[in-house]
């Protein structure tokens, strides 16, 4: 049987931490920290949850600073759930900027609240598993960054996109490109009747996603706002949102970090230019194989359509000599049949009856032929 993952709750009234431990109890080995100090000082003796709920109002410290702090001790501490019941856009963003994974809102759902923490585990074991191969590729490209300089990131960044067939491979090339400047983002870009959400280090956190809805939602006002200490850029088919890249620069900030900073956004507005323009080229090229695909068809209709018409004509010149031999044998046979001139008139006429009939079917063929040859043309004229 599969031991139960480890979470810490922090929370300092004692009738939440009673909710927590009735709700969760069954799934997870809970421990419980009554304030954000006392969750440090858990962690600083070596106490390793897998996730943490942390709620937001407390006392001394609240979970945003607690949150701060964890993440400033440990870069590879685990996943934190913000529980809070304020759920404003800055207050999700401020969970963010601390360092937060996702966002619960109280009174909380338990089904929900036990997907969240399960589905927080499970990423953050994936991203451990990738880690040690990002921070190799991540040395790679900032070294290369190093060589070839900012302006070289756009010029890089232009070239590979050439190669780039759709919006999940222009992604990567995009954090790529920010590797090298030194910052991480998640983007989500619209292509071809479909919509991805990534991160720099993989799938978007829950957070992450809302960012981004919430930034998507924002129609009017500048492509690039300032968020607190981070940046977002909104060119319509690509929404990007860079962590730690400030827009404004305080004084704290030493002027050579200003000046990088300030130029790492014109050049990450570049780097979005050319990756719409690029999009673009993809839609192209998806109507072009369209086409493509369309004249073929067309091409195939015409040929079909010209069998028919052979095979039609070929139909009608043999009803026609069939009917005229039979009127012959008809003319012969009524030398010894006996008849009476009424009755081979009669005979005579009900042949000729049938024929016109069956000479009138072919002939209106003949007119669908002609309506769908018409149909054929405009689809050529069209295409």
């Amino acid at each position: 049987m599969n031991a139960k993952s480890k979470i810490l709750v922090v929370d300092d009234e004692p009738l939440m931490r009673e909710l927590y431990s009735d709700a969760l109890s069954d799934c997870f080995e809970i421990s419980f920290a009554v304030d954000g100090l006392d969750a440090l000082k858990l962690l600083a003796d070596g106490f390793r949850p897998e996730a943490i709920v942390m709620d937001v109002s407390m006392p001394e410290l609240d979970g945003y600073e607690t949150c701060r702090r964890i993440r400033q001790r440990d870069a590879e501490a685990p996943p934190v759930l913000f529980v809070s019941s304020n759920d404003q856009l800055e207050d999700r963003m401020r969970g963010y900027d601390a360092g937060g994974s996702d966002y619960v809102c109280k009174p909380f759902d338990t089904v929900e609240l036990l997907t969240k923490i399960r589905l927080q585990i499970q990423a953050d074991t994936q991203r451990r598993a990738l880690h040690a191969e990002r921070d190799e590729a991540m040395q790679a490209v900032l070294s290369s960054a190093d060589m070839a300089g900012e302006l070289g990131v756009v010029l890089d960044f232009q070239r590979e996109l050439n190669a780039c067939p759709d919006a999940v491979a222009l992604a990567s090339q995009l954090f790529a490109a920010l590797g090298r400047y030194g910052f991480e983002a998640c983007v989500r870009i619209h292509s071809r009747g479909r919509m991805i959400s990534k991160s720099s280090g993989g799938p978007c956190t829950a957070l992450e996603h809302s960012i981004l809805n919430a930034l998507e939602a924002q129609k009017s006002g500048p492509r690039i706002r300032p968020f607190q200490s981070n940046t977002s850029f909104n060119f319509g088919a690509v929404v990007l949102f860079v962590r730690q890249l400030a827009m404004v620069r305080g004084v704290e900030m030493d002027q050579e970090s200003q000046e990088r900073h300030g130029r790492a956004i014109d050049n990450i507005a570049l780097l979005l230019e050319a990756a719409v323009s690029r999009l673009q080229g993809i839609e192209g090229e998806g109507a072009v194989r369209a086409l493509g695909a369309t004249r073929s068809l067309i091409d195939v209709a015409s040929e079909t359509l010209r069998d028919v018409v052979a095979r039609n004509e070929a139909m009608t010149l043999e009803a026609r000599e069939a009917f005229a031999h039979l009127q012959a044998e008809l003319d012969v046979l009524y030398i010894h049949l006996g008849l009476t001139s009424r009755q081979e008139d009669l005979l005579t006429d009900l042949v000729k009856s049938h024929a016109e009939r069956v000479l009138g079917v072919l002939e209106r063929s003949r007119e669908t032929e002609g309506s769908l040859q018409r149909v054929i043309s405009d689809l050529r004229v069209q295409g």
